[in-house]
């Protein structure tokens, strides 16, 4: 592995294939009693009434960024929280709907109030809500993913006076590295250590700010170490990589892929 350092260690935007960049926020929960009316509780449990703290989490997908980086702020998904605790909070979801609650029957409800309410540019970027039960939507990992950590902090330019991202802060950092399902354990082990030596060496317990030469959001960040391992592997090694995402919280993450490998 090439031993510059992260500020050069970039292959330019212009240098890939057109790609495309997906976050994903899965901090949304309310809690609610339901029972699945189509099935007899002789035959199955859900069809007695019973309840769950449902987790929803949104994804949001685009080919461009908006400044400073984003696909979106995070922050502007917060309508959809507030209405999650206003409509559906320790409420009983048969007496709201005239549909079976299931967790698909959810998403497509909250996906159609998503795109009723939100602003259009949102509702255009909308890729799927999913629905689950407790932990089960969130931080869930493809068969397929290679994953890492590393500790770093970061602030972020650009942003409204007051934003707390403008602020030096840091995260415990998750990457993941999506590889095709036939790659072969070698191919897979050189990939995974060029990411690995690449997070130590570079990012790990650093201000990225300081070794990075663009706006450190996940978004960005994800898009880079995809290059950055393009640009490091062999061409028959880098073809197995599908996407990276960055996760920046257990439940909130960026992902970047070029578009004849997106594989969701």
């Amino acid at each position: 592995m090439s031993p510059h350092p992260a500020s050069s260690t970039r292959v330019a935007v212009s240098d890939l294939a057109r790609g495309r960049y997906c976050i994903g926020d899965g901090s949304f929960s309310f809690a609610a009693a339901h029972h699945l009316a189509d099935l007899p509780d002789f035959e199955n449990k859900a069809g007695r009434p019973h309840g769950h703290t449902f987790t929803v989490e949104v994804e949001l997908i685009d080919a461009e960024l908006r400044a400073p980086g984003f696909v979106a702020d995070y922050a502007e998904l917060a309508p959809v929280g507030e209405y999650l605790k206003r409509e559906l909070d320790h409420r009983d979801l048969n007496a709201l709907f005239t549909f079976d609650t299931t967790t698909d029957a959810l998403a497509q409800h909250i996906t159609a109030w998503f795109l009723a309410h939100m602003p259009p540019e949102r509702g255009k970027q909308l890729h799927a809500i999913h629905v689950g039960l407790s932990s089960a939507t969130g931080a869930h990992q493809h068969v397929d993913d290679e994953s890492f950590t590393f500790e770093a902090a970061h602030h972020l330019e650009g942003l409204p006076d007051g934003h707390k991202c403008g602020r030096p802060h840091g995260h415990s950092y998750r990457v993941d590295l999506r590889l095709d399902p036939q790659t072969n354990p070698r191919r897979r082990a050189r990939l995974r250590s060029l990411l690995a030596v690449y997070l130590d060496r570079h990012l790990d317990y650093r201000d990225l700010n300081a070794v990075l030469a663009f706006q450190p959001t996940s978004e960005l960040l994800a898009e880079h170490l995809y290059a950055c391992i393009l640009d490091q592997a062999s061409t028959r090694d880098a073809a197995a990589v599908l996407a990276v995402r960055v996760w920046e919280s257990p439940r909130r993450w960026a992902e970047f892929a070029q578009d004849e490998r997106s594989g969701r």
